[in-house]
């Protein structure tokens, strides 16, 4: 008879135990539910006004002229920035319940990480908005480089234009990964030895292009004072009167042709001048 007993209380004892905790259970259950079931309705709701109010104040114009649009069309995505926006907002306000539900069933480690998670989207938001406003100023910053390359006619303006967009593109890229405390001592390290690169290959080519250019409007400091307008000169085959010495070529107008010679040429070479009184200039 005690064997029985022992068995009956060995099998229901903990079956007992098991139903209390689950009846016990259910109550708090039956809570989050309720709080998830109210959290997405309240949350849908903030989602539809939060939309209409960014799409109020123009969020969606200034994506479209940044460029966003596209990139998140290409990318399958929603087109719209305040319609993005606003279901970043909607899983942002769902996840704030679902702690408070997590709390309620006595899970401490999925609230911890769904908390942690919640605070860290404000970060994601703040780096789209850097990208956002980073984008339109690089294109508004493309196009007025790029137009007044084109009103000087200059035939790389669109590749200067590009450059000057490339380069807001990574300085946004930066500050935006910044934005999310994300280490980025190698990628700014790698940034720097990249424009440092460009700019020394930028300057080590105009060094080089304008040489030439630089030894004639220096040669032409020298020429104003030797070479006076009104005066005649003979170097070379050219003979004729000299008309203006200008920042980098000298004007000299013959008998029927007008020359164009290099500043440097009239330094370099041995010039014969006459005015008033003839007189010779060698440099």
């Amino acid at each position: 008879m005690n064997e029985i007993q022992a068995l009956q209380q060995a099998i229901f004892s903990p079956m007992t135990a098991l139903w209390t905790k689950v009846v016990g259970y259910i109550p708090n259950f039956i809570s989050a539910v309720v709080i998830v079931i109210v959290g997405y309705f309240v949350a849908r709701f903030l989602r539809f006004v939060l939309a209409k109010f960014l799409a109020k104040i123009g969020v969606d114009k200034l994506s479209e002229k940044a460029g966003l649009a596209n990139i998140l069309a290409n990318f399958n995505m929603m087109s719209q920035a305040s319609q993005l926006i606003g279901v970043v907002g909607f899983w942002l306000i769902m996840l704030t319940f679902m702690v408070s539900a997590a709390d309620v069933l006595g899970l401490p480690r999925v609230s911890a990480t769904i908390d942690d998670f919640v605070l860290y989207l404000p970060k994601v938001i703040g780096a789209a908005f850097v990208v956002l406003v980073g984008l339109f100023l690089a294109k508004f910053m493309r196009n007025t480089v790029q137009g007044l390359g084109d009103t000087m006619n200059l035939s790389y303006a669109r590749g200067l234009g590009l450059a000057v967009y490339s380069l807001f593109v990574i300085v946004v890229a930066s500050l935006a990964i910044g934005q999310l405390e994300i280490e980025t001592e190698l990628l700014n390290l790698a940034v720097s030895i990249l424009l440092f690169s460009i700019g020394a290959a930028v300057a080590l080519s105009l060094g080089l292009g304008t040489r030439d250019i630089a030894a004639n409007v220096i040669a032409g400091v020298y020429a104003r004072e030797l070479f006076k307008a009104g005066s005649t000169i003979e170097i070379g085959d050219v003979k004729g009167k000299v008309v203006e010495v200008g920042t980098a070529k000298t004007i000299v107008k013959g008998a029927s042709k007008t020359y164009y010679l290099s500043n440097r040429e009239l330094i370099d070479k041995l010039v014969q001048q006459s005015t008033a009184r003839k007189s010779t200039a060698e440099a």
